[in-house]
């Protein structure tokens, strides 16, 4: 008897060991894939019910404000290099046609001890210079209605060199599709962390050179001209935290030529977090006469969840130029929004 139970305990130790020796094998060979592949779908989807008031004339909308899917990762080469791509499109909720995906950031490229580098479409390093700063992107109050040079641009090659004491050197190059064209460049440094989670402060400059723009302009005949024009753009951009405040700063300079048009403009902000779930926001941006003022607040329903509403006031900003057309470079109007938001 004492045999049989001894042969009993020696079998279920050796089926504990087994079992527990091939977890072992299983997990480091799971570790070693997921060192060697790391693969990321994210998205978020942003739904507001908009009011506004252009020229006098008002209306209600449905608003998708840039939701997004996409897909990123990264491979672990045998070299030491990792083969890095990221895939994204912008999602329009509120229409009705089949094509209701546009393309955003997509690239594949390859980073080490040098840095990194990639190549397709992306954001300049000017348009990634403001970090954070803007606290309504992708609604009305979005520094793009104002400030001219929020650029993506396709046939787009990017270096991010490695930090260096929180330094970090960036730059784009665009390779122009147009002969006669001079291809366009954006060039910066960063100082800081422009998340504000590593560091409480984010410092940047950057240059844009020889940028493709387009204004569409009317003249008294009812005429419609579009103009296409190189852009010259600088901008430098401040952010600091300190305790639940958050405050921005902004100075662009921009030069159209052929409007024969050089403007500096700028903007401020501030947030303030009150307690863990709501975040109030104050934004004012000027440029070339025009301004613009937000005001908005952020409730957190959980992480990636959360529901806002905000306000925007903006003047308009036009431009007579060559054969008397006048181009608008910003509509006026006043918006009203509350919607909701999910990341995932």
């Amino acid at each position: 008897m004492k045999l049989v139970k001894s042969c009993i305990a020696m079998t279920i130790c050796t089926l504990i060991s087994t079992t527990s020796f091939a977890a072992e094998q299983d997990a480091v060979k799971s570790k070693e894939v997921t060192a060697k592949a790391v693969n990321e779908f994210y998205g978020k989807l942003n739904i507001s019910i908009q009011s506004s008031d252009e020229d006098g004339e008002k209306f209600n909308d449905l608003k998708s404000n840039a939701s997004r899917v996409g897909v990123k990762g990264k491979y672990h080469l045998d070299s030491g290099l990792t083969a890095i791509y990221q895939l994204e499109w912008q999602v329009n909720v509120g229409d009705d046609s089949k094509d209701s995906l546009t393309a955003r950031n997509q690239w594949i490229g390859l980073r080490g001890d040098f840095g990194e580098i990639t190549a397709g479409v992306s954001d300049t390093t000017l348009k990634v210079s403001q970090g954070k700063f803007d606290l309504f992107n992708d609604y009305e109050g979005d520094l793009k209605h104002l400030f001219i040079g929020e650029n993506r641009e396709t046939n787009s090659i990017t270096y991010k060199s490695p930090t260096y004491k929180k330094l970090q050197f960036l730059a784009s190059y665009i390779i122009s599709d147009e002969p006669e064209q001079s291809d366009p460049y954006s060039i910066g440094v960063y100082f800081g962390d422009l998340n504000l989670k590593k560091t409480n402060f984010f410092l940047s400059a950057a240059h844009d050179e020889n940028m493709p723009v387009k204004f569409v302009g009317v003249n008294s005949s009812g005429a419609t001209n579009t103009l296409s024009e190189s852009l010259a753009n600088t901008r430098v951009t401040g952010m600091y935290k300190f305790g639940d405040i958050r405050l921005g700063a902004m100075l662009v300079d921009t030069e159209v030529l052929d409007l024969g048009k050089s403007e500096t403009g700028y903007a401020v902000n501030a947030s303030y977090n009150i307690g863990s779930k709501i975040v109030a926001k104050l934004q004012f941006q000027e440029f070339a006469g025009a301004d613009s003022i937000s005001v908005g607040a952020d409730y957190k329903l959980g992480k990636e969840t959360k529901v806002y509403a905000w306000y925007t006031d903006r003047e308009g900003d036009e431009v007579i130029g060559a054969n008397d057309f006048t181009y608008t470079l910003a509509e006026a109007g006043k918006y009203f929004a509350i919607g909701m938001e999910q990341k995932f």
